[in-house]
C-alpha cells in the first residue's frame, strides 16, 4: 500500500465528522464481536449518514466486488450511479481500488484512505474514505461498508477551472 493508506487509526485521526460518525457506528455494531454483520446495520439509526455510505458485496471464486448500494454523495461525485455494477466493469477504478478492497477482505480490518478521485472525470475532487468489513458468519468478509466524504468545491470555497473551458 502507499502513504495515503492507513490501517492503524482512531476516530480522532479521521479528518471530518462524517467519517468519525460512520466509524463510531461501525464500532457500535461490532460490539464484542470480531466483525459486525449486515443485519447489525440499521439505516433508521443513521439517516444523516446514508448519503455518505456505500455497501459493496464481496463475491468469492473468483473474487469480485459488486456495488450493492451507493450513497447519493458518491453518485453526485461520480456523476452516475454504479449500483449493480462490478468494480472490474470500470478498468481504471479496478486498477486503483481493487488492492485496497482485497487488503480489507484478507485482513478483516478497517482502513482509512484519502486521495483524489482519479478514476473519474473529476480528478480534482479530493475524498476521504474508511473501509469497514461486515460478515454474515463472523469470519469471512462478504460486504464492505464504506464511509466516504468528498471535498466538493462549495465546501472548499472555490470552483476549479477546467482547462479549455
Amino acid at each position: 500500500m502507499d502513504e495515503k493508506f492507513r490501517d492503524r487509526f482512531t476516530a480522532h485521526d479521521l479528518p471530518n465528522r462524517t467519517l468519525r460518525e460512520v466509524y463510531a457506528y461501525w464500532l457500535k455494531m461490532r460490539g464484542d464481536k470480531g466483525l459486525p454483520t449486515r443485519a447489525d446495520l440499521d439505516p433508521v439509526q443513521i439517516p444523516h449518514l446514508l448519503p455518505n455510505i456505500s455497501l459493496i458485496d464481496v463475491e468469492y471464486q473468483p473474487r469480485r466486488y459488486r456495488m450493492r448500494l451507493i450513497g447519493t454523495e458518491t453518485v453526485r461525485a461520480l456523476g452516475e450511479d454504479p449500483t449493480g455494477t462490478y468494480l472490474d466493469d470500470n478498468l481504471q477504478a479496478n486498477a486503483l481500488l481493487k488492492s485496497r478492497y482485497d487488503w480489507l477482505v484478507e485482513n478483516k480490518r478497517p482502513y482509512f484512505y484519502c486521495d483524489k478521485l482519479m478514476w473519474s472525470d473529476k480528478k480534482f475532487l479530493e475524498y476521504q474514505t474508511i473501509g469497514l468489513p461486515l460478515s454474515r458468519n463472523g469470519v469471512d468478509v462478504d460486504i464492505i461498508m464504506f464511509g466516504i466524504n468528498y471535498d466538493f468545491p462549495e465546501k472548499m470555497g472555490s470552483i476549479p477551472m477546467a482547462f479549455g473551458a
